[in-house]
């Protein structure tokens, strides 16, 4: 399968991590992150039982630096939506909003390990709470200058960003876990729509 041999070449050059990571990824499309195995990417790229512990110390530490490429794929998505955006901070969230959503389609079972139980408490490795943190971060920075320039309501910002966040990753969510939904009854475009909407009210 062109998978296994791309993890085979990867490694043949060096860079067995990188290719367990791109290995790691796909197979939590084809099966849940809970049932992902060492061994298994092993056999995958070709190598040992035992090179896989050269690089993560067990099957979660290798779930948190598939769930930190995530967060940067996230972050860049997001920085590319609303960077070019000044002076708008309505416009910004809705674009911003509308990026976290089709992260979510595009990449659903890395949305669901990246958000879910399983790396949790996220302290426990370094480099993913850095990346959530710069995540919040962006967001807070976000919603901050749209506080300074009279187009949100002065509030905590902590507060604001959990309230804003809370309200689009339940979007994102419903989009992935009830996919009928979408299909059959509800127009996610209008839904977008509706509820960036409803958000921005509670903000002004």
């Amino acid at each position: 399968m062109p998978a296994n041999s791309d993890a085979i070449n990867s490694y043949h050059h060096g860079n067995l991590r990188e290719a367990l990571l791109d290995s790691a990824e796909q197979a939590i499309v084809e099966q849940t992150a809970e049932a992902l195995s060492l061994r298994a990417l092993a056999r995958t790229a070709g190598v040992s039982q035992t090179a896989p512990y050269r690089h993560f110390s067990d099957r979660n530490t290798l779930l948190a630096a598939v769930s930190e490429r995530g967060y940067q794929r996230l972050i860049a998505a997001l920085h590319a939506a609303i960077d070019s955006i000044e002076g708008d901070a309505e416009r910004q969230v809705r674009e911003a909003a509308r990026c976290y959503v089709q992260f979510a389609l595009d990449n659903p079972q890395l949305f669901k390990l990246m958000f879910g139980p399983l790396l949790q408490p996220t302290k426990t490795y370094p480099e993913l709470h850095a990346r959530i943190r710069e995540c919040n971060h962006l967001v807070q920075t976000m919603l901050a200058n749209g506080i300074r320039s009279g187009s949100f309501v002065e509030e905590d910002i902590r507060y604001l960003t959990n309230t804003a966040w809370a309200g689009i990753h339940g979007l994102a969510t419903l989009v992935i876990d009830m996919p009928d939904l979408f299909e059959q009854h509800i127009e996610l475009e209008r839904q977008m729509d509706i509820s960036v909407r409803s958000l921005l009210n509670c903000m002004q």
